[in-house]
């Protein structure tokens, strides 16, 4: 509301709590700042832990240090 900053959930995983968001470029420090800033949601505290980040989003679906040819 007011400062809102659409956010698409790609992926998530419940087993290990992690997601994929995206966001414009120009969103990603404000995201960032939002994820920071939240410490209690429905009266649970939480924690946000930042990955990895990548303007491709190909670059998100592997890692390639793991790549087995």
């Amino acid at each position: 509301v007011g400062a809102a900053l659409p956010v698409d959930v790609l992926t998530y995983e419940e087993k290990t709590l992690s997601a994929i968001l995206r966001v414009i470029s120009s969103g990603l420090v404000k995201l960032w700042s939002a994820l920071t800033l939240l410490g209690v949601y429905q009266n649970r505290r939480c924690a946000f832990r930042v990955l990895q980040t990548s303007p491709f989003l190909l670059a998100l679906s592997g890692n390639s240090r793991e790549l087995v040819l």
